[in-house]
């Protein structure tokens, strides 16, 4: 519907499958026209082909089920990654590895291990770029629509959905937890409010500059290497 596939039971597994195949195909596209394009645009061909797929309606997928350490979304961040690579990696260090015979290396370096086949980390890469990992996007997504609602009480239908605490200002009381939007979403503003320390009559275009900032922050701990925390804290 509308770009989404929706199966019986919910578990989003045709869309993310048929997005997964998309956003491979569009890293297909953009290391092709690479070479013809200039540093300074990269960032704008990541938006327009690649993040413009990854991000449509991720508020109503994103959410999918963590069963069994098993996460639904880290074929999509795999391709992220990739794509990631390819237009700001370098390329150039990673290739000329390949282009030296090994007989001109150390007697000891001569037999190549996993180090030598390791690719570039992209943590460092996001963080130079300000670019959300697809777990950082559901979750700034879901904010922002939410508060959004919260603002202008539109539509009525979803804000009637949500209940506002009497006892505590701008927090919502969650529902019973599920992976729809309306829990998901109460939530994590819930927990970014401990942290951001905003409040409703806010505007849209400050909870979103310090939203990014703080998900930005948050990925960019714990070192050069991804861990869960960089994708549950703020």
């Amino acid at each position: 519907f509308l770009g989404v596939i929706i199966d019986d039971q919910l578990s989003w597994k045709p869309h993310l499958l048929n997005l997964n195949n998309k956003l491979r195909s569009a890293c297909g596209r953009i290391y092709r026209i690479k070479k013809s394009l200039p540093d300074s645009v990269y960032k704008q061909i990541y938006h327009s082909l690649f993040e413009s797929h990854l991000g449509y309606a991720i508020s109503v997928w994103g959410g999918t089920p963590d069963k069994q350490s098993t996460n639904q979304l880290k074929p999509l961040f795999t391709t992220q990654k990739k794509c990631i690579r390819i237009l700001f990696g370098d390329y150039e260090s990673y290739t000329n590895k390949f282009r030296t015979c090994a007989r001109v290396r150390p007697i000891n370096s001569q037999r190549l291990g996993s180090k030598f086949y390791a690719k570039e980390s992209t943590k460092p890469l996001f963080t130079k770029h300000e670019l959300l990992a697809v777990e950082n996007l559901y979750r700034f997504r879901c904010i922002m629509e939410f508060f959004k609602i919260i603002k202008s009480r539109i539509p009525i239908a979803l804000f009637s959905l949500f209940n506002i605490s009497n006892r505590k200002d701008n927090f919502l009381i969650t529902p019973f937890p599920t992976l729809q939007f309306v829990y998901k979403s109460a939530w994590l503003w819930n927990d970014f409010r401990k942290v951001g320390n905003l409040n409703f009559t806010c505007t849209s275009s400050s909870v979103k500059s310090t939203l990014k900032r703080s998900l930005l922050s948050a990925q960019n701990r714990y070192g050069v290497d991804w861990c869960d925390k960089n994708f549950t804290e703020f």
